[in-house]
């Protein structure tokens, strides 16, 4: 989708540009923390969001754009400051936990409030900017401030012990905070909820965004065993996949075993939606990709349901939601 003549020319004035306020605060946190930043706003979408707030795209894509100036420099501020060591190099450590460069998602949450808080599952920080009009963007800093400070705190990702089928009743905290979207979105379904009872098509443009949208059940699960040293696992729910990741990451054996985070092709809260467990040829064929613990863990640990199964694949489903601590 093309954007309109007035927000590219925004964007080209106000964010390609170097030499403009918002890159050069974020080239100064790049100095500062001698890593490269990353920051790419997907703009179709956080246009297609905002639209109904911003008549004037132009002044979108400004409050896009002062909004990740503020976020940055706020961010130099806080590297610079002598008093707060040894902080910078406990968030510096965890950046470099999930990557090598400082990823900023720029996204857009309901309500007037403005947030930022680390996520392993976007690998980076996540700056959520409310759908409500809010002027001037400065105000912000004080949230963004108090918010990044904290983001040096790790968040680790907890598999439960002893938790039988009825995996719905343990909670699950992965990313660390909630885009207020998030919250706002998840689902009190009962447990025995069944299907909703949709009569009418829905407005493609008023649902939510994929990440939120998939944080509603029923969630799928497919495993596939491609070969004896390959198997893929595609999954609805990230925390799902970021569960398996991390569990299977820490138990298999390295460096015989691969494994792999696949990035979707959705955007906003879905950064890959499949991940692939594999033996690398170059150790012969003693190592099997052998898919007997992935599947005690989604149908014992995580309380998945089997739908259909044969001799390479398997399909399960999840119909109550997960509690969040």
């Amino acid at each position: 989708m093309s954007l309109p003549l007035k927000a590219r020319v925004a964007i080209r004035d106000l964010w390609d540009k170097p030499e403009a306020p918002a890159p050069t605060a974020m080239k100064k946190v790049k100095e500062i923390l001698g890593i490269d930043v990353r920051c790419v706003p997907e703009w179709n979408i956080l246009m297609s969001e905002l639209d109904r707030t911003y008549e004037d795209k132009a002044t979108l894509v400004g409050f896009v754009v002062t909004s990740l100036q503020v976020w940055f420099e706020t961010m130099a501020v806080l590297l610079e400051d002598e008093s707060l060591d040894p902080w910078p190099d406990r968030l510096l450590d965890r950046i470099q936990e999930v990557s090598h460069v400082l990823r900023v998602v720029v996204e857009v949450c309901d309500g007037q409030d403005a947030s930022t808080h680390f996520s392993k599952l976007e690998r980076g920080f996540v700056v959520s900017l409310p759908s409500t009009e809010v002027n001037p963007p400065t105000q912000f800093a004080p949230v963004f401030k108090d918010q990044i400070l904290n983001s040096a705190e790790d968040d680790t990702t907890r598999v439960p012990s002893g938790a039988g089928a009825g995996g719905g009743d343990w909670a699950y905290v992965g990313s660390g905070a909630e885009s207020v979207a998030d919250s706002a979105f998840r689902p009190q379904v009962p447990a025995t909820a069944g299907p909703p009872d949709v009569e009418y098509l829905p407005d493609p443009a008023a649902l939510p965004k994929p990440g939120t949208l998939l944080l509603k059940p029923p969630y799928h699960l497919f495993i596939r065993a491609h070969a004896p040293n390959n198997l893929e696992i595609q999954c609805s729910h990230t925390p799902t996949l970021d569960v398996l990741f991390t569990y299977l990451k820490r138990w298999c054996r390295p460096p015989a075993m691969a494994i792999a985070q696949n990035t979707t092709t959705c955007s906003f809260g879905l950064p890959y939606d499949t991940l692939t467990v594999s033996s690398e040829s170059r150790y012969g064929n003693g190592f099997t990709a052998s898919p007997t613990l992935v599947l005690a863990l989604v149908e014992g640990t995580l309380g998945y349901r089997r739908v259909f199964s044969d001799a390479s694949s398997w399909q399960y489903r999840k119909d109550t939601p997960f509690k969040i601590a």
